[in-house]
């Protein structure tokens, strides 16, 4: 919910496991053989986060009333890093309006590729998973974040625990999440695409051949990225080329090549092995897709039927009644979409419903995340329904227990252009029915204005904020759609202009917020355009 209330602020909730979803929207990598394992490392790592998480309080997402001891660095980026891509191209630029070209549901969270290469994220940020920050983490948020540092992303891959990699159109790869920020893979130079799996990531090279390496551990907050870290091996798999997509299930890789056949082999189980040589699964031809469901392989042949692969190699037909184009599934269900655009749900589905979704039409790809599912219409719309207790299907939760039952519309990620750069805050733009709301904090730090806080009492009641720039000084009570504008060479605070407002000064996920419409009090220049998804602040 977005709200005035300091609980909504502090990250106080008790982690769960790290994860033991698939990477979804592409392939699919859960199994008995992988829970088993997972079930005895995440008790460990749970352990350890919550001994980490209660003695750095400090670190997180805090109240802005109170001292924070993060760094400007956290807080605000003008993106700039070492290693950093170019300026992004923005689709405007290029005459083409902004859309979603993927999104992947993971645990409790959501990542997405827009088509001017950026890449967004929402919904849960307790570990980490949304690799904006080395240390700040906060519950939820259903506004989109921008990833810092990615830009001319092509391809993007996450796993449950939060880990996520993406291919830049230079074949250069970037991983992030699990507690990390974005760095680049160090001997990836023409990478295709990727398959993040619980244990290992399998990446797919121009000339279709694949490699893999160990993914890394979770990392615990208040070790900073710059922190050195063991670089991926990688591993080339032996047996396989002209390898069109990749699966991963538990420990157990498949690769579907340009004539249909589909390969297998086992992924390496201890860190100094390798995987073992692929061989072609013997019965199966002319298939388009495939991905793993409860362990057991689901393809999707060219005539449009989907098919179940049991572990000992039985194959059965599975909802022969549906011309299917494209599908998705975790342990728990399967998302199919039809060739005319409609999605269908089986198993244990996110809302428990089966069959046709309502009020969803022209999709073009599904992402089977665990307790949420997602839809990407074939105009560049993601639809988010079921579990939203953290807002990851993309807007507050429809229904009592963090549910969405009917699919919503997630809000397309907002740019912040402050004197003609990019803005990169933890924190995101939030788009309200009334206004846009900013950061107030990370702009005023880039504008290089003076933000403060007034409080008073034991309590530390908030009683109102100033924004100070140049000449000119702003005062705000919590809750009034108003504010004050004066010149700081005035003295008299009755000659105060009072300017209204569409909506109150607020706070989301830790940070204060203002319509957008208050820096125009400052002698700004300010503009909102939805329809480019930016803002623009400038002298």
């Amino acid at each position: 919910m977005y709200l005035d209330e300091k609980s909504n602020h502090v990250t106080t909730e008790q982690p769960t496991s790290n994860s033991q979803l698939k990477p979804v929207s592409r392939t699919k990598d859960e199994s008995l053989h992988r829970l088993t394992k997972i079930v005895v490392s995440t008790g460990i790592i749970s352990s350890l986060l919550m001994a980490n998480l209660c003695s750095l309080t400090t670190t997180y997402a805090a109240y802005d009333g109170v001292t924070s001891t993060r760094s400007l660095v956290d807080r605000s980026i003008l993106i700039s890093s070492a290693s950093t891509p170019p300026e992004p191209t923005t689709a405007t630029d290029i005459g083409e309006k902004l859309h979603y070209t993927e999104v992947q549901g993971g645990y409790y969270y959501t990542v997405a590729l827009r088509n001017d290469g950026s890449v967004w994220a929402w919904g849960r940020n307790l570990l980490g998973e949304l690799g904006i920050s080395d240390t700040v983490r906060y519950r939820h948020t259903f506004s989109p974040v921008r990833i810092p540092q990615l830009s001319n992303i092509t391809a993007i891959s996450t796993v449950g625990g939060g880990y996520s990699v993406a291919v830049q159109a230079d074949g250069t790869a970037w991983q992030w999440g699990a507690g990390r920020t974005p760095s680049k893979i160090h001997g990836i130079n023409d990478a295709v695409d990727f398959t993040v799996g619980p244990f290992t990531t399998l990446v797919r090279s121009r000339n279709g051949t694949v490699h893999s390496w160990k993914n890394p551990s979770q990392k615990l907050p208040g070790r900073p990225s710059t922190e050195a870290e063991p670089k991926p091996v990688l591993h080339q798999i032996a047996g396989l080329n002209d390898v069109i997509q990749t699966a991963l299930v538990g420990l157990d890789g498949y690769a579907l090549k340009k004539d249909g056949t589909v390969w297998t082999w086992k992924e390496a189980s201890e860190t100094n092995s390798k995987p073992t040589k692929a061989k072609m699964i013997t019965g199966l031809s002319n298939i388009s897709f495939i991905t793993d469901h409860s362990g057991d392989l689901l393809l999707l042949d060219s005539k449009g039927r989907v098919w179940r692969r049991d572990a000992q190699g039985k194959r059965t037909a599975y909802h022969h009644e549906l011309k299917v184009k494209k599908l998705d599934a975790n342990s728990n269900y399967v998302l199919l979409v039809t060739t005319s655009g409609d999605v269908y749900n089986y198993g244990r589905t996110a809302t428990g419903k089966q069959g046709k979704v309502t009020s969803l039409s022209n999709i073009a790809e599904v992402s089977a995340g665990h307790y949420h599912s997602l839809a990407l219409s074939a105009d560049g719309i993601v639809w988010g329904w079921g579990g939203d207790k953290y807002e990851e299907a993309g807007a507050p939760a429809t229904s009592a227990g963090g549910m969405v039952y009917t699919p919503v519309q997630a809000k397309l990620g907002t740019d912040i252009y402050v004197k003609g750069k990019l803005l990169q805050s933890i924190y995101p733009a939030v788009d309200t029915s009334e206004t846009i709301q900013l950061p107030i904090k990370d702009v005023a730090s880039a504008l290089g204005a003076q933000f403060e806080v007034h409080v008073e009492g034991e309590e530390g009641l908030i009683t109102h904020y100033t924004l100070k720039y140049n000449d000119r000084i702003i005062t705000i009570k919590p809750k009034e759609s108003q504010y004050t504008v004066m010149s700081t060479n005035t003295v008299d605070p009755q000659e105060g202009q009072l300017v209204p407002l569409p909506a109150p000064i607020s706070n989301y996920s830790g940070a204060t917020t203002v319509p957008y419409e208050m820096l125009k009090g400052l002698g700004l220049q300010v503009a909102w355009e939805r329809n480019t998804a930016r803002v623009t602040i400038d002298e």
